[in-house]
């Protein structure tokens, strides 16, 4: 039997400020097209596509979807983390200047370092994504045994998959922080085909040689 294979694509660039994307849907900037180009053609083409339904990552998925003669399946559990009151408003509107604003960026630091303990105001806490991520990321491979997917979805629900599969705290901060999944950026994961078997992570992050990649704000989700 064949193996599973899914390729977890997180979204290219996106059109806006330095913010938290979640729940806000925000449109990919022309670069950010180029980015998810370059990653959906950098390995052999998948049995089907599957996408979060923001725009950043559908509008790509369906013109990839039509060019390549693919199917495509949207599922809304591959949306981003909500952040709530703060979703999609600029850091600098947000917040203001450190100086005149501290306890401001105080309250964003402490959900940095620790999500589980300082939830956003209004938004979903992190067992609530990790619920909905982990039962998505299930479902597919229930549903798909044997085929390879490609999944254009975000960071917080690639970093939250792989959690699932490695031996982690997915609750602290530092696996959001520390961990480097790009815009355009490609995380593969293989299911072996036998009763016993666990499933492999096989890369993290990997970047297509000559992608498009310039620094960015991790809050842009």
């Amino acid at each position: 039997m064949t193996d599973t294979r899914i390729d977890l694509i997180r979204h290219g660039r996106v059109d806006g400020p330095a913010a938290m994307y979640g729940s806000t849907d925000v449109p990919l900037h022309a670069d950010g097209w180029l980015q998810l180009q370059q990653a959906a053609t950098s390995v052999e083409l998948p049995d089907l596509l599957i996408s979060s339904p923001k725009q950043r990552c559908l509008h790509f998925a369906r013109q990839f979807a039509e060019q390549q003669q693919l199917p495509l399946q949207v599922l809304d559990d591959l949306r981003e983390y909500d952040f709530g009151d703060w979703d999609g408003i600029p850091f600098s509107q947000l917040f203001g200047d450190p100086q005149d604003n501290p306890a401001g960026w105080q309250r964003l630091q402490r959900f940095s370092e620790q999500p589980a303990l300082y939830p956003v105001p209004g938004g979903e806490t992190i067992d609530q994504v990790y619920e909905r991520v982990t039962r998505v990321f299930q479902q597919l491979q229930q549903q798909h045994q044997g085929k390879h997917i490609m999944v254009f979805c975000h960071g917080a629900v690639i970093r939250l998959i792989l959690a699932s599969l490695l031996p982690v705290d997915w609750r602290s901060g530092d696996w959001f922080s520390r961990l480097s999944i790009a815009y355009g950026s490609r995380s593969r994961i293989r299911i072996p085909q036998h009763p016993y078997a666990f499933a492999q992570v096989e890369c993290i992050g990997s970047l297509p040689p000559d992608v498009v990649h310039m620094a960015h704000p991790e809050g842009n989700s």
